[in-house]
């Protein structure tokens, strides 16, 4: 993910990924006790836990996956994480979404969007490294396309996980995740953007989406964002089964 924090400036960061790396291990070990009985879920949290490996150790500036203070540490692994894990795999035991292909569904949207966000990732990481590129602004490949393709991605990759899971409540979770990345996560890597590249961010953000490729408007996505927050609250008073529900 995009940075979210800061600079990602830590006296010792080495220390610091290690911290994140034992954490997310132990979290994702819960989670694949969950899914045990799931081949398409321990594959999923199995790509999940290397692409987040890679985040963590390929860069850095500060991400979801590796948090730059203890605030956002005790926040990400504290409720953030053990929750998602949770809703994928705890409560797929009440599974209430049933369609001929959904495993396979759930699956190829995990990948592709993985590999979207992943490919994204790597090429900025490689893009960075080049002594020509140092201190620019990264606006070339994926990210010609949005300002935030990791995202994007991101949206695909929870909507498969959900599907996987098979519950309403799964499913919730990128759905409410697109109304957290419009109104508070976006804005926020923006304005870290715009104050580290004044320069150059301004040009490039007014001629590029800033979520999904092709919606320039700030307005329909935040009035989509909001409809996703209310189809998140029904689901979750109304359809979420068993031991998830409401």
């Amino acid at each position: 993910m995009d940075q979210v924090e800061g600079d990602g400036t830590n006296t010792n960061r080495l220390a610091w990924k290690c911290l994140c790396s034992v954490l997310l291990a132990f979290e994702m070990a819960v989670y694949f006790v969950w899914v045990k009985t799931s081949v398409v879920l321990c594959v999923i949290g199995g790509v999940f836990l290397i692409k987040a490996l890679i985040e963590i150790w390929g860069q850095e500036t500060a991400t979801w996956v590796c948090p730059a203070t203890v605030f956002m540490l005790v926040v990400v692994y504290g409720p953030v994480w053990p929750s998602i894990f949770c809703m994928f795999g705890y409560c797929t035991q009440s599974s209430d979404i049933q369609f001929l292909g959904r495993d396979e569904l759930g699956l190829a949207l995990y990948l592709g969007g993985s590999f979207y966000s992943l490919a994204y990732e790597v090429g900025r990481f490689r893009w960075k490294a080049r002594p020509e590129n140092k201190g620019k602004l990264h606006t070339v490949g994926l990210a010609s396309w949005c300002i935030h393709p990791n995202y994007f991605g991101d949206l695909f990759t929870y909507t498969g996980w959900g599907l996987a899971a098979g519950t309403t409540c799964a499913v919730s979770v990128p759905v409410l995740m697109f109304f957290t990345f419009v109104l508070v996560v976006v804005p926020n890597s923006d304005n870290y953007l715009s104050q580290r590249y004044p320069k150059e961010f301004p040009a490039y953000a007014a001629h590029t989406a800033t979520l999904i490729p092709g919606l320039h408007s700030k307005v329909l996505s935040q009035v989509l964002a909001w409809l996703c927050l209310l189809l998140c609250i029904y689901s979750w008073c109304f359809r979420c089964p068993g031991p998830c529900g409401y």
